[in-house]
């Protein structure tokens, strides 16, 4: 608790509001001299006891969430929440709680994912189920809200974990700020507080448009002709967080508003995607496999291909310059137009960063994805910048992640298909 102040300016009826933790639990909204103090409900564990599950072999390398097996309300999609057990708390015993197990002999576990596996040569058998007692945290979302009067209100919202939606304004009101809470929060701090500043959200792109960087496409959606579109990308050009609707993948969003906006062209989409690849390894990868970049991207003859690749996030400097150079000559060789995606934002930790509250994207990757697409003139729908700009409108950009690492929910897949429209004119 640091007492630090954030402004708020053109809030509905309200003219300014200052917004503060002012207490383990409190905070306090000021405004015209007046001051409102709000008691936060504490963030609160939820006890499990009797789940039974047949535990795997533990897995001491790899990522932590497939190390064993997963604490069912802690599983976001194919991972699990990280930091949200209370390791000392865990417990394996016999389905019946008779025998006690002990952790280091019988078992091991991963406090961070969650994740909890049988020790070969424990007496846990592989064939039988054992029982979980645990406890955990779930996220908490709250909003402070004003009402076209200025009166301000706390909004409470539901525990979840993965992605999580904002909870629901009445009619009228205006979202002031949100107060998340993840993992274990003994008292609110500054980085548990997301002030609504009310700036606006940078545009997608740096100069020009599809009228500079993709114009034979354009010129054949404006004139109605057949337009080939590949898709090339990893797991999130996959579906990854949305897997269960292909309407909701980012490449399908866009190609529905393409054909809103150039409603005489006949467009076909294709996606090549890897889910865990990388531009590098799709194009290396053995011809005639799962994966056949000659046969996903080239062969199809495309007018336009958009490049996703989170996973590529390793490249910088020299090297980034050096592996794009190669795919651009190869992509526009074949006769293709290229747009280039920055990545969504991934687990704070995985970017070098302590929270969420932070505007510009750390990765030296996109820095470099920019860069080159200024240099070499491609078109560049820079999704990243959105994601950077949620916590100023109260989103900690955590809350899209689906899997709570790194594959983004629908939200996540609109800013896609938004960055690549915003490339787009409309006349």
């Amino acid at each position: 608790m640091k007492g630090a102040f954030f402004t708020m300016m053109g809030l509905c009826a309200l003219a300014a509001a200052q917004v503060e933790v002012s207490g383990p639990w409190q905070i306090t909204v000021k405004r015209d001299g007046a001051a409102q103090v709000f008691e936060v409900p504490p963030q609160t564990v939820v006890e499990v006891r009797g789940e039974t599950q047949k535990l795997p072999v533990f897995q001491t390398t790899g990522g932590g969430w497939r190390r064993g097996a997963r604490p069912k309300p802690l599983v976001t999609q194919e991972c699990t929440a990280a930091g949200a057990l209370v390791p000392a708390s865990l417990r394996v015993t016999s389905p019946d709680g008779a025998q006690t197990y002990a952790r280091g002999t019988d078992w091991e576990a991963d406090d961070l994912w969650g994740t909890v596996g049988r020790i070969e040569g424990g007496r846990i058998p592989a064939d039988q189920p054992v029982r979980l007692d645990y406890d955990y945290y779930p996220n908490r979302l709250h909003l402070l809200a004003a009402d076209a009067n200025g009166k301000v209100r706390l909004v409470v919202g539901e525990p979840g974990l993965g992605a999580q939606p904002l909870p629901e304004l009445a009619a009228g009101e205006t979202h002031l700020a949100t107060i998340w809470l993840t993992g274990e929060v003994k008292e609110l701090t500054d980085a548990n507080l997301l002030p609504v500043d009310g700036s606006a959200r940078p545009a997608s792109g740096y100069e020009g448009t599809a009228e500079t960087y993709i114009p034979k496409t354009l010129a054949k959606l404006r004139a109605g002709q057949p337009v080939t579109i590949v898709a090339w990308g990893d797991s999130v050009t996959n579906g990854g967080g949305v897997q269960g609707n292909r309407d909701h993948w980012y490449q399908h969003v866009f190609l529905q508003q393409l054909r809103e906006r150039f409603p005489r062209a006949e467009i076909t989409l294709h996606t090549a995607a890897w889910p865990g690849g990388n531009s590098r390894g799709y194009m290396t990868a053995p011809a005639g496999g799962k994966y056949d970049f000659q046969r996903d991207v080239l062969d199809p003859k495309p007018d336009l291909v958009t490049i996703e690749f989170v996973n590529d996030s390793g490249w910088k400097g020299d090297a980034l310059k050096e592996h794009y150079n190669k795919i651009r000559d190869i992509l526009q060789g074949n006769g293709s137009e290229i747009i280039l995606i920055t990545p969504h934002f991934v687990r704070p930790d995985w970017m070098g960063m302590t929270d969420t509250k932070f505007d510009a994207d750390p990765r030296p990757y996109v820095q470099g994805l920019r860069e080159y697409a200024r240099e070499n003139r491609l078109a560049l729908a820079d999704a990243s910048l959105f994601w950077g700009h949620l916590w100023r409108q109260g989103i900690p950009y955590m809350t899209l992640e689906a899997n709570s690492i790194n594959h983004p929910d629908e939200r996540g897949h609109r800013f896609f298909a938004e960055a690549l429209m915003g490339l787009f004119p409309e006349k």
